[in-house]
């Protein structure tokens, strides 16, 4: 048996790789060879430009190039490293029109989670839809839509793309209700996001400790509303100081120190020994939880509700950590043995579905 994943796994996101890796190993820890296939998205390699020409004002893109280019390309370099030590790839990397001939080569594929089911990722590509591979070998893990609705001119296609998947899994609840909105009747369950799948003590064999002590650790994806403000009043009130894993150096709040172009090692380094987290991010809140640090989450930002980070503590049956600027800072103790026992038959429930999957193939 030999099982193939697609996924972002050459995304410049933290926590893409890390839930790459994190699936991969899981599958390989219950002893299936696993490879994540080395896929060369176009859209994907896109999103990276270095110079962007394409916005409405070039010269703006020519200038952001200039300021960010050395943080891009080290940080790309920091993600090919640990793409290359940390998870097991394809021996080759195959164009679109290439894929096909997997076929021969794996007996099943999984598309892994992230928003590889988005229709605004990556262009909508197909090939994290698997349309390149046989229906009976098609299955997914966790997958993320990544939105509130599918847009009315995409929902035919995705009733297409996704007819012959044999077992779907999503990442989120309300993405099994968008599916079955629009006509996709296969049986669907949820389960947890794959960085889950492995303890801390996974992570924290790779993790790298940070040179700086007592702080407290801003990390956003989404553009904050009150992030900053509540990061600085927090650490005023328990005398740290602040660090921000930004890479836009152009955008600089008074009292913050920013971190730019870290490695995804460096990422759970600092996490992993910041006093409290103060994040906007769905993966910064995973990992918040992993680690089992004091953290709090911006549910409204400028980009819109963080319904996923929402979701996934209401799971979890964390309450009390929703970031409002308003009220006081309560830093109250979470039951850690509680959240564990959650995670703890997730995962059971996680390996039951990836079992199915490849006893089904068996059959």
């Amino acid at each position: 048996m030999k099982v193939g994943i697609m996924t972002f796994h050459r995304a410049i996101n933290y926590g893409a790789v890390l839930q790459a890796f994190a699936l991969c190993k899981f599958i390989n820890n219950m002893g299936v060879t696993c490879e994540v296939i080395d896929y060369h998205s176009i859209s994907l390699n896109e999103t990276y430009r270095i110079f962007d020409l394409k916005k409405n004002n070039p010269i703006v893109g020519v200038l952001k190039g200039l300021i960010k280019g050395n943080i891009i390309v080290n940080k790309k370099i920091k993600f090919k490293r640990f793409v290359n030590n940390y998870i097991s790839l394809s021996e080759i990397q195959y164009e679109k029109e290439e894929l096909k001939s997997l076929n021969n080569k794996y007996d099943l594929f999984i598309t892994g989670s992230d928003q590889v089911w988005s229709p605004n990722c990556v262009g909508f590509d197909e090939a994290y839809f698997l349309t390149f591979a046989e229906d009976k070998k098609k299955n997914s893990y966790a997958a993320s839509i990544g939105c509130k609705s599918i847009p009315e001119n995409k929902r035919e296609e995705y009733k297409k793309r996704l007819s012959g998947y044999k077992n779907i899994s999503l990442r989120e609840i309300n993405a099994v209700a968008l599916l079955k909105e629009i006509g996709v009747e296969a049986d669907m369950e949820v389960n947890i996001d794959p960085t889950f799948l492995l303890s801390s003590d996974t992570y924290n064999d790779i993790a790298v400790k940070p040179s700086e002590e007592k702080y407290v650790l801003v990390f956003s994806v989404n553009m904050p509303v009150n992030l900053l403000e509540y990061a600085k009043r927090l650490a005023a009130l328990k005398n740290l100081k602040v660090i921000y894993i930004n890479d836009k150096p152009i955008m600089r709040v008074k009292g913050i120190e920013y971190k730019a172009g870290i490695s995804p090692e460096e990422f759970l380094g600092y996490i992993k020994n910041a006093e409290y987290v103060v994040t906007n991010s769905f993966h910064g809140t995973a990992f918040s939880v992993i680690f089992h640090k004091q953290f709090f989450v911006e549910y409204n930002t400028k980009n819109g509700r963080n319904s996923r980070s929402e979701e996934l503590l209401n799971k979890l049956n964390i309450t009390g950590r929703e970031l409002i600027n308003e009220k006081p800072i309560d830093d109250a103790a979470i039951d850690w043995e509680s959240v564990d026992n959650v995670i703890n038959n997730e995962r059971i429930k996680s390996m039951n579905y990836i079992k199915k999957i490849i006893e089904g193939q068996n059959e």
